[in-house]
């Protein structure tokens, strides 16, 4: 038996993962197989008839396929890839025929048409040379009258296997809580925050039951989107399983008039066939491919949390060379240096520097910084409006709000719609003509509301104030490529590979706290490398929990990420700041390995600890960064286990830093704590260290470097 001669099979293989795509003629196309690399020698036409089911009784006499283009129009009674309505056709029910297939490289462009709906569908697909899964539709009106669009949306058919989840919720200062369930139900999750908001980050994981991080077949997806979405995780009466993701369109939010074109926003998938970590690793690979760094990631210090809106140059002098003393390289001027800003309810939108805090302009303090050898970063909200502004007073039909209704407002501030050619010109003068006049190294892109009754006289225009947003951030960074952007949305409200592609690091949250960090963070890293995580020193209490942490622990918190301190470091004392240097000479010396290498997630087998592991490309080096969340549930702590070495090879155990030791829990230290101790990388696997017993909230920091071979074994 071999297959019909409308379906045509296609391969693409990259970074040991293989996908074969099956095309018909006359339907959408359909996913034979993505996972592990197949021998090249594999009967793909083989593989294809293996997976032909049979026909059920009581159904259609042909069931809807589970295809990546899924059919309203052919019985698939669940959500298909588009939805759309005309007056003078239907176009809510399309049964697509190919037009043609065309591979280029590792990327499949399957074209489609409905004669009848008079629509034209593009679907691209393919591997990335992450390895990562990347696919998006685009949907062309051929018809002479206009087609409205409720729905654009890739789809993923996964292994019945997959049958536990991993979603994210959060809130303001919690970001990137995981929520772990049996995918036995329906899963929806719908943001229409106009960002993705502190409780919606647009991704999920899919995987067998019981995986974990390093055992199991595990399926991380991802949108890569910066606005209104919605995410699915469904199944069929028939057995099937897929994952949906799309951008979320407000009601006729999208007209396609004759011959216009959308297109869906990318979805990305990694596949591991060995737990959560190798998933984590392909989406680590694809962000360093698209931020392209050409540096070590600089130490920050942003004076927030130092000095809020009160700006004074003396005291923000000091504070620049108190930073560069303790081995800062990067100095972030927050909130309040612009004209009439001296608290959050007045001049977002008047981007002039204030004369009454800087007489002489921004120059002064620059110098003062460049001379200690830190560059010089500017906050700015530039999305934003307050109504207490000269530009609202000015152009009150700017702000993205239905006029017909009072306005909105969130944080004392409205949005302003940079859909409206005007705003979008004025906005881009204003920051162009500061990046002109001021050598800014760095933009701290803040974004602190979110989308309410998002418009401009009548239609909703959220989906195209981000489109505005990728535009202007594309052409900052054309004219000014030394520059650095970094996306902040009150915290990690707008964390996700679209606006990736225009910055070069995120703020996760607003929280300092360290023991809060520690989930955050963890919850970042399944989808993003640590040098793209912002991650600071706060003070001794932190401003919102009040939760008090030794600067150990708040160090090696924000070791974790691309450090940072946000600390009136005026007000630590001597101690403080020579711990503080202490462990800014260690991040120097490792964040190579941190931030190119490999990264693990290792959880404790009590779940009161965890590690985050890192290990360079040649296996010559990790960094491990062990943190004691609470107290053990036994007497001492467990040892730990560190993946990916060099069996053969032999490596030395070298203690960094760490939280003080207690005398009250512990009589005696490990026997090789103050020893230089000698593992091969089999027994660092296999066996593990043991470490010392901490208190909690506490932390240490190990380095594993490779030794000669010659020298022996402890």
């Amino acid at each position: 038996m071999s297959i019909s001669q409308q379906t045509s099979l296609y391969r693409v293989d990259q970074q040991d993962k293989t996908l074969v795509i099956a095309c018909h003629q006359k339907a959408s196309p359909e996913l034979v197989y993505f996972g592990d690399a197949l021998p090249k020698e594999t009967s793909l036409e083989s593989v294809y008839l293996s997976q032909q089911a049979g026909i059920p009784q009581a159904m259609l006499d042909q069931p809807a396929a589970m295809s990546l283009i899924p059919e309203a129009g052919r019985g698939w009674l669940q959500s298909p890839a588009v939805e759309a309505q005309a007056l003078d056709r239907p176009v809510w029910a399309m049964r697509w025929q190919q037009v043609r297939v065309d591979q280029q490289s590792q990327d499949l462009f399957i074209a489609l048409e409905d004669p009848i709906a008079q629509l034209a569908l593009t679907l691209q697909i393919g591997l990335l040379p992450s390895g990562v899964l990347h696919q998006q539709v685009t949907l062309t009106n051929l018809g002479s009258a206009h087609v409205q669009v409720q729905r654009l949306a890739c789809t993923l058919p996964v292994s019945v296997e997959l049958t536990e989840r991993i979603s994210f919720y959060g809130r303001w200062c919690q970001e990137f809580q995981q929520a772990r369930e049996p995918w036995q139900s329906t899963w929806l999750q719908e943001n229409r925050n106009g960002r993705n908001g502190h409780a919606n980050f647009p991704g999920v994981i899919v995987g067998q039951a019981g995986f974990t991080e390093q055992q199991g077949q595990v399926l991380g997806m991802h949108l890569a989107w910066s606005g209104n979405h919605r995410l699915k995780a469904d199944y069929s009466i028939e057995g099937h399983r897929y994952l949906q993701a799309e951008a979320l369109y407000l009601p006729g939010e999208i007209v396609l008039e004759a011959n216009e074109s959308l297109t869906s926003p990318p979805m990305l998938v990694s596949h591991s066939a060995c737990g959560a970590n190798h998933m984590s690793q392909a989406f680590h690979r694809e962000a360093r491919a698209r931020l392209q760094l050409v540096k070590p990631r600089p130490v920050h210090l942003n004076t927030w949390e130092a000095f809020y809106f009160d700006h004074d140059m003396t005291k923000l002098k000091e504070l620049a060379s108190a930073a560069a003393d303790v081995g800062v390289e990067r100095y972030i001027l927050d909130d309040g240096w612009f004209k009439g800003r001296n608290d959050d309810h007045a001049a977002l939108g008047d981007w002039f520097v204030d004369e009454a805090k800087y007489p002489d302009g921004l120059m002064p303090l620059i110098r003062h910084v460049k001379a200690l050898g830190m560059e010089f970063g500017l906050w700015f909200e530039p999305e934003m409006v307050n109504p207490d502004s000269d530009l609202y007073r000015a152009q009150p039909e700017w702000a993205l709000q239905l006029p017909q209704y009072s306005a909105c407002l969130g944080r004392n501030q409205l949005v302003l719609n940079l859909a409206i050619p005007e705003a979008y010109a004025y906005l881009r003068e204003r920051l162009f003509d500061l990046f002109k006049a001021y050598p800014i190294d760095y933009v701290k892109w803040d974004m602190n509301r979110d989308y309410s009754q998002p418009s401009g006289a009548i239609a909703p225009q959220a989906h195209a104030q981000v489109l505005a947003l990728y535009r202007l951030l594309a052409e900052i960074n054309q004219a000014f490529p030394n520059m650095e952007i970094e996306s902040c949305s009150s915290g990690g409200a707008r964390v996700d590979f679209g606006i990736l592609n225009f910055t070069k690091r995120f703020w996760a949250s607003d929280c300092n706290d360290a023991l809060e960090r520690q989930s955050i963070q963890r919850g970042f890293s399944y989808f993003f490398p640590p040098e793209v995580m912002g991650s600071h020193i706060g003070p001794d209490k932190s401003h919102t929990t009040s939760r008090v942490h030794d600067v150990a622990f708040r160090s090696g918190t924000a070791m974790l990420g691309h450090l940072g301190i946000e600390w009136n470091l005026l007000e630590a004392n001597t101690q403080q700041k020579a711990t503080i240097a202490n462990w800014i000479k260690q991040y120097k010396r490792t964040r190579d390995c941190l931030h190119q290498g490999n990264n693990w997630r290792l959880p404790s087998a009590d779940g009161h600890a965890q590690t985050q592991w890192a290990l360079s490309q040649d296996g010559q080096q990790g960094v491990a960064v062990y943190s004691q969340l609470a107290m053990p549930k036994q007497a001492q702590t467990l040892p730990i286990r560190l993946p990916g070495l060099i069996p053969e090879q032999n490596y030395q155990v070298t203690v960094l830093e760490h939280s003080p030791l207690p005398g009250h829990l512990m009589k005696a230290k490990p026997a090789w704590w103050d020893t230089e101790l000698h593992l091969n990388g089999a027994s660092l696997m296999q066996i593990g260290v043991q470490l010392p017993i901490l208190d909690p909230e506490s932390i240490v920091l190990l380095e594993i470097k490779a030794v000669p071979s010659s020298e022996k074994n402890t």
